[in-house]
């Protein structure tokens, strides 16, 4: 039956992606959360839901969500990176320095270097 429920995965993911883009977002987060318990390591069905959360400015959600996610794929640093992305823009600045940080040593990429420069401003305004 796996293979089946992968499939109907995908089905549910590919229509929560249209209703996103008709912004019916509370089908696209239920089309979400069903094809996440079919395939709880569908890690883009994770990623596609937060984003909703987050356009939805619920940031905690959004990172709790990927949260999730991230113990499914322990190494995909895009995780840490997008979790730090929306705790800094819930205004959670010591929450994302530690999730940039964890996607930094991970990849040091320059946009991770960046966004970690970005996050230490705003907490040093902070003080």
């Amino acid at each position: 039956m796996k293979n089946y429920d992968d499939i109907e995965s995908e089905d549910l993911y590919d229509m929560a992606i249209e209703w996103m883009k008709s912004t019916d977002y509370d089908s696209a987060i239920d089309c979400l959360k069903r094809a996440i318990n079919l395939n709880p390591n569908f890690i883009y069905a994770y990623i596609t839901l937060a984003e909703i959360l987050a356009k939805q400015k619920k940031y905690s959600d959004a990172v709790h969500i990927l949260k999730r996610a991230s113990k499914v794929d322990t190494k995909f640093d895009r995780l840490n990176y997008l979790m730090a992305r929306y705790a800094y823009k819930g205004g959670d600045y010591p929450t994302a320095l530690k999730y940039i940080t964890m996607a930094i040593e991970k990849s040091p990429q320059p946009l991770y270097l960046k966004s970690q420069k970005v996050i230490e401003r705003a907490m040093l305004h902070l003080e």
